[in-house]
């Protein structure tokens, strides 16, 4: 009869039993979490290159809410922005006016690119669709370009430069610019439209395909520091 010394074996089933209850777990929520947050880094720089910024707030709304249980049916990470128009910006949108006038669209000339095709930056400071005023009262029996004409003149001798004017393809807030008599007008906000579509530009799917793809890579570093732990890996 032979006989067997089982201590090894009991204590590689404890190993084996430990690994099983606590260490995959671990390595789970490990690789969900550096996932997540490997997305969060890939959409901030696609926001700093590719969108309008005008401060970190749209950077930073991109967040991450982390795994935190062992439990792994239980197990979920999450990236996205608490800024609701960058919901618009993943999927696209169409944006329609309410009131009387149609949408407001910033123009190239708002942002200080007078003759740009398309606009790159914001809106400056006093473009801002926010900051501007405009001078009340329009006379009623006046056709569009009497309305318009009056508008330019009364803006000229109060100094306020910008004027909302209704003109025979296009409406929407011009400023008054120029020598003395203040007689140009530049196209600060186009309000021609009623609807207007926002085109989608991913930000966050990109991200979360490029960080699901090496996922791999991170449940076997998980692993790994797992096994190191309890001294079951040797690093070969």
């Amino acid at each position: 009869m032979f006989g067997i010394d089982d201590k090894n074996i009991k204590k590689l089933e404890k190993d084996l039993e430990f690994f099983a209850a606590r260490a995959v777990p671990f390595a789970t929520k490990f690789a969900l979490n550096k996932a997540a947050f490997t997305a969060q880094r890939i959409a901030r720089a696609d926001v700093k290159r590719n969108l309008i910024n005008r401060n970190r707030f749209t950077v930073q709304s991109i967040q991450v809410d982390q795994a935190r249980t062992l439990n792994i049916n239980r197990q979920s990470s999450t990236v996205g922005s608490i800024a609701g128009y960058m919901e618009d910006q993943e999927f696209g949108t169409i944006k329609s006016s309410g009131g009387k006038e149609g949408v407001s669209i910033a123009t190239s000339y708002s942002a200080g690119q007078a003759g740009a095709g398309r606009r790159t930056k914001l809106p400056t400071d006093v473009n801002n669709l926010q900051a501007i005023q405009l001078r009340k009262g329009r006379k009623k029996g006046q056709s569009k370009r009497q309305r318009s004409m009056a508008a330019i003149k009364g803006a000229a001798g109060s100094g306020r430069r910008y004027v909302f004017l209704e003109l025979a393809r296009s409406k929407g807030i011009f400023k008054v610019v120029g020598g003395k008599k203040y007689n140009r007008i530049r196209m600060v906000h186009d309000m021609t439209r009623r609807s207007v579509v926002v085109p989608k530009r991913p930000w966050l799917e990109p991200a979360h395909r490029q960080a699901q793809d090496i996922i791999p890579l991170f449940y076997t570093d998980g692993l790994e520091f797992q096994l190191r732990r309890r001294g079951l890996f040797d690093g070969r």
